[in-house]
C-alpha cells in the first residue's frame, strides 16, 4: 500500500484565477473571499441562502481567524457566484489543476463529470476504446 499524503487544499489553485472584481470595490482580500466561500461550501449548504445563513451563524470565529472585520453579505456571495460563471474556463483550468497536484499519477484514471445544477440521474454507456464511463443527464 503506498504512502498516504495529506490532502492539497484547492484554495492556492482557486486564488489563481484572476480577480476580476473592480479595484474600487474591493472589500475583501481575494483569498480571504474564497476561503469564506469554500469554508461555507463545505458545510454543504444547498443555495446561497443558506450558504450566507451558515457563514452569518459562525462570524465571529471566522472572522477571528481570518483577521477580517466583517464576513461578505448575502449580495456580495451572489455576485461572486454570478461573476464566477462568467469565468468558467479559469475555475475548471484551476480545478484541474488542483486535482492533478492532488492525484500526479491519476491522469490516466481521471473521470470528467459535469453538471448544471439540475436534478441528475447516473447512466453508464461505453465510451472510447470500450472503456466503461459515466454520464451525468439532466431529467
Amino acid at each position: 500500500m503506498g504512502v498516504v499524503r495529506p490532502p492539497i487544499s484547492p484554495l492556492p489553485f482557486l486564488t489563481q484565477i484572476p480577480d476580476w472584481r473592480a479595484p474600487t470595490r474591493i472589500q475583501y482580500p481575494w483569498d480571504a473571499l474564497w476561503t469564506v466561500i469554500l469554508t461555507g461550501l463545505l458545510a454543504g449548504p444547498p443555495n446561497i441562502l443558506a450558504l450566507t445563513q451558515w457563514l452569518a451563524g459562525h462570524r465571529e470565529v471566522l472572522c477571528q481567524h481570518l483577521g477580517l472585520d466583517r464576513l461578505p453579505q448575502q449580495a456580495m456571495i451572489y455576485r461572486f457566484f454570478w461573476s464566477l460563471d462568467q469565468h468558467l474556463p479559469e475555475l475548471q483550468r484551476a480545478l484541474l489543476d488542483w486535482v492533478k497536484a492532488q492525484h500526479p499519477t491519476a491522469h490516466d484514471r481521471l473521470v470528467i463529470l459535469a453538471g448544471d445544477g439540475k436534478v441528475l440521474k447516473l447512466t453508464s454507456f461505453s465510451f472510447r476504446k470500450g472503456r466503461p464511463a459515466r454520464l451525468l443527464t439532466s431529467e
